[in-house]
């Protein structure tokens, strides 16, 4: 039997981050564009330092690729674009490299909003690793203000 509590985060390695930590932040809270036509704006993340989450399309078909999915509503959303990712090399087993996100990266979406106020809300899907070890694989809410002038 499951009793009331809350979840906690397992860490896949040394413990040394906080449970409950995503170590993925979205920078884009707002964008303004022409309402009523296509636009395509870009959604900013960042990637806590020390940590790297695997590219859209990482080397190996293994690997939990970092999606983003936006529901349809009053926005109206096109493709998704992923900025490319950048090498990173194992320090651990065979030294495999990466393709993989670290710092800021960015996602293009092409949209048509409506004028005035509307929210574009979906989440992104990735899995956060240091040096050493994986977490579990987290979503990302993400909610932008859309402004339709």
């Amino acid at each position: 039997m499951v009793g009331a509590g809350h979840a906690q985060e397992i860490r896949l390695g040394d413990g040394r981050a906080e449970a409950g930590k995503g170590h993925v932040v979205l920078l884009s809270d707002s964008v303004e564009v022409e309402g009523g036509k296509a636009s395509v704006v870009e959604l900013r993340f960042r990637v806590e330092q020390g940590f790297h989450i695997n590219s859209h399309a990482p080397k190996d078909e293994l690997l939990i690729p970092t999606v983003l999915k936006l529901e349809p509503g009053a926005v109206k959303v096109g493709a998704e674009e992923y900025g490319p990712g950048t090498a990173f090399r194992l320090q651990v087993g065979a030294g495999e490299t990466l393709d993989v996100y670290q710092g800021e990266f960015r996602v293009s979406v092409k949209l048509v909003a409506p004028k005035g106020a509307s929210t574009l809300v979906g989440a992104l899907r990735y899995q956060a690793c240091d040096n050493a070890a994986c977490f579990p694989p987290r979503t990302l809410p993400v909610m932008v203000a859309v402004s339709g002038k």
